[in-house]
């Protein structure tokens, strides 16, 4: 019966597109998924829109609720949600009793909630005779189902496994090198890839470094404009590696360091501190170690149009002797940048590449 008092399935589509694009609108880092949330009348009308802003703030669905400005009486009003609506207390108090409260009658989610602590939101509303299920079940189109999945992706994929969505950074010649015979590597690629890579940099929530990069470069790892300002968002500096920073290098008494090789261990470390997306900018050994351990899942490479013909591989030996045993990724994103050119390719999951 219930069911029938729901808007049609193009008017579900339709807020639930209106909620992904509100979802992105909220911050990416800071161990929260990015949610957004749209209210129907009856007729499918979108009545109010809520995202979420980031930890301790009102969740999507609240944000929604308290955006509903309109008097709908007794109205059966429909929330359709990026993520399974939240059945837990944490900083704020579940959503699923906010949407009951506010007589919600129906609640449609595009993902499920992976976290055991969070998760059963969709299980609750139905069991207080909410007319609750996920958008596949109510015949949203498939593309736009698709999309809202992918927000909350990386957040849902490093919930499940315990440790952030990982990108190596790699920036090397033609001929794949990272440096010349001589060492010299600044700069292999033109400044409009330095500032997009600046740009990605200020959309995680942890940039590591291994202390041989560390050493040779004396790096900053934070998100910088051309003209040296930082961005607005700036990635946790981390180093990783046991041999000791001088006193007068500019991470020396200002990023953490990780006094192991224990690439997965500190990465799990940084998922408990609700760092979700890690970027590993810290040169080739310590970019081989991750693909040799399977850790990472986004492959940067920015390719300069030049040749060295010798010098250190941007990729160091992977331990690989047939191509059957290659480590295969899956071409997403293509990019010319002022003449280097920009590779994203994935093993799993959607992009977090900014446009």
């Amino acid at each position: 019966m219930l069911a029938l008092l729901m808007p049609t399935k193009a008017a579900l589509t339709h807020g639930l597109a209106a909620a992904s694009k509100a979802a992105l609108q909220g911050p990416r880092t800071g161990g929260n998924p990015q949610v957004g949330c749209a209210i129907l009348s009856p007729a499918g009308r979108i009545l109010s829109m809520g995202y979420h802003r980031g930890a301790g703030s009102a969740h999507a669905e609240v944000d929604a609720l308290a955006n509903l400005k309109e008097d709908t009486g007794s109205a059966p009003l429909t929330a359709v949600v990026t993520l399974e609506p939240c059945n837990h207390t944490g900083k704020t108090p579940p959503c699923s009793r906010a949407l009951i409260e506010a007589g919600i009658k129906n609640v449609i989610w595009a993902a499920d909630d992976p976290n055991p602590k969070a998760a059963g939101g969709g299980e609750y509303l139905s069991s207080q005779g909410i007319n609750a299920m996920p958008a596949s079940e109510v015949g949203i189109d498939e593309d736009v189902l698709a999309n809202a999945r992918a927000v909350s992706a990386h957040w849902a994929q490093a919930t499940r496994r315990g440790r952030p969505w990982t990108i190596a950074k790699v920036a090397q010649t033609l001929d794949g090198y990272c440096a010349a015979k001589d060492g010299s590597s600044q700069w292999i690629t033109n400044r409009l890839s330095r500032a997009y890579a600046h740009r990605i940099r200020s959309s995680v929530d942890v940039i590591i470094a291994g202390t041989g990069t560390v050493l040779a470069d004396n790096p900053q790892l934070s998100a910088r404009l051309a003209d040296g300002r930082e961005l607005p968002q700036q990635p946790r500096p981390l180093i990783i590696g046991r041999r000791e920073i001088p006193a007068d290098f500019y991470l020396a008494g200002k990023a953490e360091q990780a006094r192991t090789h224990d690439l997965k261990a500190v990465l799990e470390s940084c998922y408990r501190r609700g760092e979700i997306f890690a970027l590993l900018e810290g040169g080739p050994t310590l970019v081989t170690a991750a693909l040799k351990a399977g850790l990472v899942d986004e492959l940067h490479v920015y390719l300069a149009p030049r040749l060295l013909g010798a010098g250190r591989k941007g990729i160091g030996d992977l331990g690989i002797n047939a191509l059957t045993s290659s480590l295969d990724f899956q071409l997403h994103k293509v990019k010319e940048l002022g003449g280097d050119v920009f590779l994203a390719l994935e093993k799993e999951g959607a992009s977090c590449l900014p446009d």
